[in-house]
């Protein structure tokens, strides 16, 4: 039977971290980052109380790549949305007690509403509520001492399908979801734009030095990785030499690589875009790189993504290499606009909403069942999931969908848990040793064989044992952005 609980208190707590070597996507440099955290205290029907944990890195320039604004206003707008969320939870938290999709489904629509009055925008929006989203689920899992995937197979939450999407009316999630939670996933490794590809790309005195793997050519070796995401940036020219450099590395190492290709919005219509791919098939060495692409990650700048006139073209460009959506995904309907346009598939990342993800899997699988296996599909992406609350409730959200790989650059772009306290860091170690590692007097992710052990996240709530410690952290109220410098991030 469903949960019901009501929201009665919540609070925030920031923390800055800062990159041990720069990433550079889409119109970016990322060389600091604020990481927020919220707790929610929540109410069940029978008066019981607890508290439930979300947390993500405050990412600028990729929920708003609005060019009138700066990386500082996009922080505060995050922030502000994240406020919004919280204000609206805590009004519903004096009525009668609701299941947590419930909430989900009565309040997003007016987080949405209040964003775009504040000039931001559909994916923002989409952020403060899974944040609210994710903490109601962390907060149901730690009341009745289950994990996320049983509140999924219980359907403890109330996920009511029919909704959203009539189709699926009347069909149990569960009937969806993998037999059991993945136990380990392949770590899909980002080649940023600025990434060194080989020990010659550093020049001398380049190197960090800390004794983590730091070129392409590095990870490949030290860590066994053979998942990759490489990032373009819409300059022909340089995206060619450098997609040449990465299938040097690529080529002459054994075993098979899977590699996505992501565009980053940097293109504005499918011609541009298919004359890229066109280039690359031309050159013998990236035809050979190109057969190990799954997948072209949003490509288009969203407002032109999905508009309808591209149909034709993108159905085209989906029958040499399926296409998926990301950035364009600021809706809850935004996967089936995009297939009735040829797009295959949607990337999942708990930033964009939890509830969303899993809807965009039954969907994908019921309509897959007409089309064969595969045609329709989910891909997991990073929003920079630093640990422990943002990268292990991901984990924990890759596992119940069942994706077999996932794209991670936290571990390569910040030294491991270095933001974190040293309780939490001490935490973090003995609960989840299979996860983490002890590196140089700090913890870092384990990376084995290119995968991520995945065996102690099926705790209660959304996959970390450990509560953050928020006292550790800057309170919301008088953390300010001043704090990060951002003034060479574009």
């Amino acid at each position: 039977m469903p949960i019901s609980l009501r929201v009665r208190e919540s609070r925030v707590g920031v923390v800055t971290a800062r990159t041990r070597m720069p990433f550079r996507f889409g119109v970016v440099t990322m060389r600091t980052a604020a990481v927020a955290t919220l707790e929610v205290t929540v109410e069940d029907s029978d008066g019981r109380r607890t508290n439930g944990y979300a947390a993500d890195m405050l990412v600028y320039k990729w929920f708003d790549k609005d060019p009138a604004k700066t990386p500082l206003d996009n922080v505060r707008d995050l922030l502000s949305v994240l406020d919004t969320a919280r204000g609206l939870y805590l009004e519903a938290g004096t009525q009668a007690a609701e299941t947590p999709f419930a909430l989900w489904r009565s309040l997003s629509p007016e987080i949405e509403r209040r964003a775009l009055d504040a000039n931001f925008n559909r994916l923002g929006a989409g952020f403060g509520s899974s944040m609210l989203e994710r903490a109601v689920i962390d907060a149901a899992g730690r009341l009745s001492g289950t994990s996320l995937w049983t509140l999924l197979n219980a359907d403890a939450l109330g996920i009511e399908m029919g909704s959203v999407h009539g189709e699926l009316a009347g069909r149990p999630l569960a009937a969806f979801l993998p037999s059991a939670p993945l136990r380990q996933v392949h770590l899909r490794h980002t080649v940023g734009l600025l990434d060194p590809v080989r020990d010659t790309d550093l020049d001398d005195g380049a190197r960090i030095g800390d004794g983590l793997p730091e070129t392409l050519e590095d990870y490949i070796l030290d860590d066994g990785v053979r998942y990759l995401k490489v990032k373009v940036a819409g300059d022909t020219t340089a995206d060619l030499d450098r997609l040449r450099a990465i299938a040097d590395v690529i080529l002459r190492n054994e075993g098979p690589f899977l590699i996505s290709l992501d565009g980053n919005e940097q293109y504005h219509s499918v011609e541009a875009f298919q004359a890229f791919i066109d280039a690359v098939r031309a050159d013998a060495k990236l035809a050979r790189l190109f057969d190990h692409v799954a997948f072209i990650e949003q490509p288009l700048a969203r407002a032109v993504a999905l508009d309808e006139a591209i149909g034709p073209a993108m159905r085209q460009l989906n029958q040499v290499k399926p296409v998926i959506i990301d950035e364009s995904d600021g809706w809850v309907t935004a996967f089936r606009d995009a297939m009735a346009l040829g797009y295959r598939g949607v990337s999942h990342k708990n930033c964009k909403g939890i509830y969303k993800s899993l809807m965009n899997l039954a969907l994908a699988k019921s309509r897959n069942a007409g089309l064969g296996t595969g045609h329709y599909f989910l891909s997991a992406e990073d929003l920079t999931n630093l640990g422990v609350v943002p990268l292990q409730a991901d984990l924990a959200m890759v596992a119940a969908l069942g994706i077999p790989h996932v794209e991670r650059n936290g571990h390569h772009y910040f030294h491991g848990l270095d933001h974190l306290s040293p309780t939490e860091q001490e935490a973090a170690l003995q609960h989840h040793s299979g996860l983490y590692t002890r590196h140089n007097g700090g913890v870092v992710l384990r990376i084995k064989g290119g995968r991520l052990d995945l065996s102690t996240l099926q705790c209660a709530g959304m996959g970390f044992d450990v509560p953050p410690d928020l006292a550790a952290m800057t309170p919301a109220e008088t953390w300010s952005v001043s704090n990060l410098s951002l003034d060479d991030a574009v």
